[in-house]
């Protein structure tokens, strides 16, 4: 079954971590994403240790499945061909500084080629030639001050999600702005602001600010509003678990054998109103037995929970880890599509990533610039 993008071409000028995973996604998808970088000045992550074979795992994570490009967009020549290769695209995704499209070349695009679609992810929008990266969206979009301890300081989320969160506004930008296209022809100019993404991710806790005027404080392991909720201390580890609702505190009592607490407790409001009670009393239960016993006795009682895994024991065996033929480095696992559509084949053969220059040749020749002259000047690059 093929992806339902297949047959769309995107042309992609992104480097670092929210462009890449932004394409990644386009490209999981079914889409032919063409990664042009400068033969000089590479995508930054191809030179991050450790390797596999030639390959940064930082590069290998965000850009298997797409093809290569190098090609050098300050040189004249470097520009008629990069502008070749965007009029040939459906879409195009770049994340550099605002202004930078035009003084290498490809301002005004829609004037030749109407239904191309372009996203842009930058850090503040197209209004703002001011730079970020995660850290500064994560500081400024108050992510960070909500993580950690009570008593700690903001911390960082060691996921990116300054940069993911605004890859995945991005992926799905342009597949709204495909879906327009289909009903009008056009393509439009999509400004995803990796601010903005990761502040559209507070979600109830900017409204719970919104609604009560004060800032939600850090509460480290904690629900802000809901006990019962969390990472707990057994006697053996750590489980998280969530009796937060009315019915899985029941659940939870009746697991723990404590049913006194469901007519203690009845509500959410009353446990809200108990806060720090219904938490040391949740934590005293919990540390009676050990993670096993936990396990067994709140999936049999339908409350949802998870031992605490380390990131190996979470990776090995996950369904979304796949193998591929990586040049270079031979097999490599890695993580695979997320989305599946049923009906069709569960697990599409996944494509390595590029090394660098790597298709040149071919994807140059195939929108009618001889790539020869280019390599030759040191306007490109080929393997």
């Amino acid at each position: 079954m093929p992806g339902p993008l297949e047959g769309v071409r995107v042309l992609d000028l992104t480097r670092v971590l929210a462009g890449p995973f932004c394409t990644l996604i386009l490209s999981d998808l079914g889409a032919d994403v063409i990664k042009l970088e400068d033969p000089r000045a590479p995508d930054y992550t191809r030179t991050i240790p450790p390797f596999a074979g030639e390959l940064s795992h930082y590069f290998l994570a965000v850009n298997r499945g797409k093809r290569s490009v190098a090609l050098d967009l300050k040189s004249e020549s470097g520009q008629r061909a990069g502008r070749a290769l965007a009029l040939q695209a459906d879409v195009l995704v770049e994340n550099f500084r605002p202004g930078v499209l035009e003084r290498i070349g490809l301002g005004n695009l829609h004037e030749e080629h109407p239904g191309l679609v372009i996203c842009s992810l930058s850090g503040f929008g197209q209004q703002s030639r001011k730079a970020a990266v995660d850290v500064t969206v994560q500081a400024l979009s108050g992510a960070m001050s909500l993580n950690g301890e009570p008593d700690g300081d903001p911390l960082k989320l060691s996921l990116p999600m300054g940069d993911l969160a605004g890859a995945m506004f991005g992926a799905i930008g342009v597949l709204a702005a495909l879906h327009d296209r289909g009903r009008t022809g056009r393509g439009t100019h999509v400004d995803v602001a990796l601010l903005d993404s990761l502040t559209s991710m507070l979600s109830y806790l900017a409204q719970l600010y919104f609604v009560t005027g004060e800032a939600p404080p850090r509460v480290g392991n904690r629900h802000h509003t809901v006990p019962a909720f969390g990472r707990y201390a057994a006697a053996d580890g750590d489980i998280a678990f969530s009796a937060q609702m009315d019915g899985l505190w029941q659940r939870f009592c009746a697991a723990a054998e404590r049913p006194e607490l469901i007519e203690r407790f009845p509500t959410v409001g009353h446990r809200q109103a108990h806060f720090d009670e219904v938490e040391r009393t949740v934590a005293e239960i919990v540390a009676e037995r050990d993670v096993a016993e936990w396990e067994r006795r709140l999936e049999d009682a339908g409350v949802p929970n998870g031992a605490i895994a380390t990131l190996p024991e979470a990776l090995d065996g996950a369904r979304l880890v796949r193998e591929l033929e990586q040049p270079t480095a031979g097999v490599v696992r890695v993580l695979g599509p997320v989305i599946r559509f049923l009906g069709g084949d569960p697990e599409p053969e996944l494509r390595p990533a590029p090394l660098l220059g790597e298709h040149t040749r071919a994807i140059l020749a195939a929108a009618g610039v001889d790539p020869e002259p280019l390599i030759e000047s040191g306007a490109a690059l080929a393997r």
